[in-house]
């Protein structure tokens, strides 16, 4: 069921123009992400973390460097390291066998350039957005929306903060795309919106009209940040990282209101601004 030795695997990303080194970031999958949207925070329980069920190693110029064991000490799920001339490898070492049931590794990884010579949203992570930074995260970001962020809770297993937000006007959400591949069901529900931009809970089966709740959505800021829940309305853009929404910008709604009416007004906007 298991390799006795271990698979080597090449990591070359496209990097952008002449840029040859980057960082890598492996975050290893030991129980199923909570749902994007949740109407409880009840919805937010996810299973008890299992045991990932191999190593990883980092593949350096005379020896391999330990990356991620199970029994390292280290609680984070998220780990990265430094690749350079374009490309870089790691080492999945198999657990031995315990029993019959089939174990399986699963992690994610994203590689993302040192330097950079535009704008990334995900290097954003406590400075607040210049105007420039709020349009385009505004424009090209997976999660945008109106709330109040009602609960921060430390997670050491993802280095992050993560804000509980309730939405109260949802402008884009997108989801994962192994999502599509799940078949209907009929506790399968998903989100539609009326012309005025208010949600509406239905089902595949009925599509009937039920008593709106509150939804909720996590957020996560890098733990340097110091995020706190704090009192006022955001509009909270946010992009997908490694399965989580990773913040980008969150001015104050009044703010950004101030914002939309100017760019709107002269026409500079990169697309059309909505609050």
């Amino acid at each position: 069921m298991y390799p006795r030795g271990a698979l080597r695997l090449i990591l070359r990303p496209p990097l952008p123009g002449d840029e040859r080194d980057f960082k890598i970031c492996i975050r290893v999958i030991r129980r199923p992400d909570p749902p994007d949207l949740f109407h409880t925070l009840r919805l937010n329980d996810t299973e008890v973390a299992e045991r990932f069920p191999a190593r990883l190693f980092v593949e350096g110029a005379r020896r391999l460097v330990p990356l991620y064991a199970p029994n390292d000490g280290d609680p984070r799920e998220l780990r990265c390291f430094r690749g350079r001339h374009g490309g870089a490898a790691i080492y999945v070492e198999a657990e031995p066998e315990d029993g019959p049931q089939r174990r399986e590794a699963t992690f994610k990884y994203e590689a993302r350039p040192l330097v950079r010579r535009h704008y990334d949203p995900n290097t954003a992570d406590c400075r607040p957005c210049s105007d420039a930074e709020l349009e385009l995260a505004f424009c090209t970001s997976d999660l945008v929306s109106r709330g109040v962020i009602v609960m921060s809770e430390p997670r050491k297993d993802l280095d992050t903060t993560q804000l509980t937000l309730r939405v109260t006007k949802l402008i884009r959400a997108t989801s994962e795309a192994e999502n599509k591949d799940k078949p209907d069901s009929e506790d399968d529900e998903y989100y539609r919106y009326d012309v005025d931009n208010t949600l509406e809970r239905t089902t595949h089966r009925n599509h009937r009209r039920r008593k709106a709740r509150s939804l909720h959505a996590h957020v996560h800021v890098s733990s340097v940040c110091g995020a706190s829940a704090g009192a006022g309305e955001f509009l909270i853009m946010a992009r997908r990282r490694l399965g989580r929404y990773l913040l980008v910008c969150a001015p104050r709604i009044e703010d950004w209101m101030e914002l939309v009416k100017r760019r709107n007004a002269d026409g500079t906007a990169y697309c059309l601004l909505q609050h």
